[in-house]
């Protein structure tokens, strides 16, 4: 891996460390996503690949996992 994309992914880490975790899993569901979408872009350097709809996929599974996650503190809360 190039240096230049080795200090891209030390930054993207170090901002990481700043999210507020909103439920459970959260910070680690979110490096996920980056890691997953810094993959997809060195593959689509090498080769042509529909990119945006695997990143577009890839944000909507997150976007379930937080809903999901949400619904769960929501629930584990009772009424109020």
């Amino acid at each position: 891996m190039p240096v230049n994309e080795r200090k891209i992914i030390s930054i993207i880490l170090k901002e990481c460390d700043d999210i507020d975790e909103r439920c459970d899993g959260y910070k680690e569901e979110i490096i996920n996503v980056i890691s997953d979408i810094l993959i997809y872009e060195r593959r689509h350097r090498v080769s042509a690949m529909n990119i945006q709809k695997k990143i577009n996929d890839k944000f909507n599974a997150a976007a379930r996992f937080l809903y999901e996650q949400r619904g769960r503190d929501v629930d584990s809360k009772g009424p109020e």
